[in-house]
């Protein structure tokens, strides 16, 4: 006998979730309860639909759905749920104690949908049911959670978007649920549409602008019909006023985007309203901290700010994200953050604005301050993690405070030498000294920045006249920390062009200004410089023991990073002795402590060294790997290192290439080019290989599955039987797996499988379970 049931015929197909549905299968097993949260448009009514659909078996007695969005008293809400499961009233007797009366022994599950304006009344009603009802199961979609003891909130993901870097593949994007949906619905009005390479990559695009919204998805799929698909993406700009063609037999919430915001909005207390509107200043995420420095004032008030927060948490607005050790990260979803900038008309903008550029500027002068530091790592993580505020406060003092920008440019020129961002951070730092302002001493810290970064994109010329200024100022002023900064980079430069003399002077003048403050770091970091001039000399030895002395000061005073680099010093240092076992000791040090700070160009450096030692002691084909590893990294920045060293690589490279055969040469620089930073610290260390660290490690599950299948021999269409795919999508992922490992026929990648996946029959299938 079929489960009696009220649920709707479904008149589109369902895409994707499969997943999802799994776990909550599994849940329904162990919780009788389950919320599924998200924010309008996330698809939890047709995901508990399905999932209602998919269990009926479980559920003998009856599988009912309560509609509840058209419901605006609370009051009728019991006469609702009872009517739906089919319970009829008996005179005289309350509603509630009818419905509970017709449930109590029924094996049944109950879908109360739409929930949130009903919130306390449904939270009541489902307490009262599971309390009187023992085996009753009710599944809730809502934008917050219930609030009832025993409930299992369960958060709504979005669909899964595609890596952008597959965009040019049609078969290999259509994997991903949001670009499946999108092309599902897209054929309901024109039937003949189809993907190829000149519309994939506008697809991917739309999806991941859209964040995987389901109903924003449908709603843009819709227009394929009157637009192209590059129009419509270049319309998204103001989705509220493309995205309105639903259903006229929809909910109205669900016939445009604008109307299932309104709702939500709709919903929130007045404070709330205004936290989530002031919230939308922010740009990529913010942390407690940050909230608390924009939204206080009316109607919020201090202690307010995280229990209004947590609410909009809640109820599925504002997304929270753990960040690893530091604190916790919120994020307005772009489609709730572009409707609450609109509010803006109705707020004072300039003053969110100015709160907003005060405090990033505040955090990144704090930031500087701890630049070296134990605390670097933390505070690199924290940079990291708000550029796009950072950049929207440099927008605003650019134009407000010009004092405050210059201050804010400099103060961010470490971490920009770190990240390797040198063309953004000549932009801001041009733009600081050329601007009129009042603080000379924030104008000699931005020629400071901009000598620095000069010199890393080899504009010696520029770098000098820059630290030549910026010494004049600071001397004038009395400002003697940038008179050392200033100095270094003088001493630097002199070095870079052979004057080895010179950089001894200015170094030895640095020196003497860092003792004037007592800046044992800046001593230390100093004497690392001098160190490299006298091996520059042929004192090899009297500079290995300058460079240890300097080791141990950075690593008692707190500098890490600063040890680091100078251990880059001894790894050079030890090379020109040939005494490669040291090297190699120095080079594994160094790249330990560069790897935390995530450094892309000092580890450029140490794994060319570690090339060299592998040359010294006879592998030419790793020296090349390796090289062909750092050049990618420096090529995606910009940026270079000193003169000196690229030709000691550079000659390294030649003698490596000379070793084998060009064939040979040119397969080790195509597989090193394929390296991300992991992969080529892994190999460069020869650390056990794993899958995070693996050269292989930007290949997606499928994609290993695919070169398992190689490796035992089968043909792209075996391929494609056995993992049920088409032929085109086999094909595909065929010639991603060579581009990404840099091969080029089958029995390469056969290789590769054999060596990093263990490939047999039994691992293809493990392969496959952990995909």
């Amino acid at each position: 006998m079929s489960t009696p049931n009220n649920l709707p015929a479904q008149i589109s197909s369902f895409v994707g979730r499969e997943r999802q549905l799994a776990e909550l299968r599994r849940l329904l097993r162990k919780s009788r309860l389950i919320t599924l949260v998200g924010p309008g448009g996330a698809g939890k009514t047709r995901l508990a639909l399905r999932l209602a659909a998919d269990v009926l078996d479980r559920y003998p007695d009856g599988v009912w759905v309560v509609e509840l969005a058209a419901i605006g008293d609370a009051r009728l809400l019991e006469q609702t749920v009872a009517s739906a499961c089919g319970i009829s009233e008996k005179p005289g007797h309350p509603v509630m104690k009818a419905l509970v009366e017709g449930l109590a022994g029924r094996r049944a599950l109950l879908i109360l949908d739409g929930c949130e304006h009903l919130v306390d009344s449904c939270a009541w009603l489902a307490s009262l049911l599971l309390r009187s009802c023992p085996k009753l199961t009710l599944v809730s979609t809502s934008r917050e959670p219930l609030g009832v003891a025993g409930e299992l909130v369960w958060r709504t993901p979005s669909l899964s978007v595609p890596s952008l870097d597959e965009a040019r593949h049609p078969e290999l994007v259509m994997e991903s649920e949001a670009v499946h949906l999108f092309v599902e619905r897209a054929r309901l009005s024109r039937p003949d549409f189809e993907l190829d390479r000149t519309t994939s990559e506008s697809a991917a695009q739309i999806c991941t602008r859209l964040e995987g919204m389901p109903l924003a998805i449908e709603l843009a799929a819709s227009l394929a019909r009157v637009m192209t698909l590059p129009e419509i993406l270049d319309r998204l700009r103001d989705r509220f006023r493309l995205l309105t063609g639903g259903s006229r037999t929809a909910l109205p919430r669900h016939q445009t985007l604008r109307q299932a915001v309104d709702w939500s909005y709709g919903l929130l207390s007045p404070p709330e309203q205004a936290v989530l509107v002031k919230l939308a200043i922010f740009a990529g995420g913010f942390d407690l901290a940050a909230a608390e420095a924009v939204v206080l004032g009316d109607p919020v008030e201090g202690s307010d700010v995280l229990a209004l927060l947590t609410r909009l948490v809640d109820k599925s607005l504002v997304t929270a994200e753990p960040s690893g050790l530091g604190p916790m990260r919120y994020r307005l979803p772009d489609t709730i953050r572009e409707y609450a900038l609109e509010k803006f008309q109705q707020s004072d903008e300039a003053e969110l604005r100015r709160l907003h550029a005060v405090y990033f500027i505040a955090l990144c002068g704090q930031a500087s301050s701890n630049l070296p530091s134990l605390a670097m790592g933390h505070w690199i993580l924290r940079l990291d993690s708000d550029q796009a505020n950072i950049r929207l406060a440099l927008d605003w003092s650019v134009a407000e405070e010009p004092d405050a920008f210059a201050r804010l440019a400099a103060s961010m020129t470490a971490y920009w030498l770190m990240r390797g961002r040198f063309a953004e951070s000549l932009e801001w730092l041009n733009q600081a000294i050329e601007l009129s302002t009042s603080s000379l001493e924030a104008r000699a810290a931005a020629l400071l920045g901009r000598s620095r970064i000069r010199v890393r994109v080899r504009d010696y010329a520029g770098a000098r006249r820059d630290a030549n200024e910026c010494l004049r100022v600071s001397r004038k002023l009395g400002l003697t920390m940038l008179v050392s900064r200033a100095l270094n980079v003088l001493g630097v430069l002199s070095a870079i062009q052979g004057n080895l003399k010179a950089a001894e002077r200015y170094y030895m003048e640095t020196v003497a200004a860092a003792q004037q403050l007592d800046d044992r770091i800046w001593i230390a970091r100093t004497r690392n410089n001098l160190a490299l001039v006298r091996s520059g000399r042929g004192d090899h030895e009297a500079a290995r023991i300058e460079l240890e002395e300097a080791v141990a000061i950075l690593a008692a005073e707190g500098d890490p990073y600063g040890a680091a680099v100078v251990m880059d010093s001894l790894g050079q240092v030890t090379l020109k002795m040939r005494n490669f076992s040291a090297a190699r000791d120095y080079y594994l040090r160094a790249i330990a402590i560069s790897g935390e700070f995530d450094d892309p160009m000092n580890i450029a450096n140490l794994v060319e060294g570690l090339g060299l030692v592998a040359l010294g002691e006879g592998d030419p084909a790793r020296m090349i790997r390796l090289a062909s590893a750092a050049n990618e990294l420096r090529a995606v920045r910009g940026g270079s290192s000193d003169a000196d060293w690229m030709k000691s690589v550079e000659e390294g490279l030649a003698a490596a290439r000379a070793m084998l055969s060009g064939q040979a040469g040119d397969a080790a620089w195509r597989q090193g080019a394929a390296f991300d930073m992991q992969a080529a610290i892994t190999h460069a260390t020869g650390a056990a290989t794993d899958r995070k660290g693996d050269p292989g490690s930007a290949l997606t599950g499928r994609e290993k599955q695919v070169a398992a299948l190689i490796a035992e021999g089968l043909t792209n269409s075996q391929i494609a039987a056995r993992l049920k795919m088409a032929d085109r999508t086999a094909d595909a992922h065929v010639e991603h797996i060579r581009n990404k490992l840099g091969l080029r026929t089958r029995s390469q990648i056969a290789v590769w499988a054999h060596e990093r996946l263990g490939s047999s029959p039994e691992r293809s299938t493990e392969i496959a379970r952990t995909k």
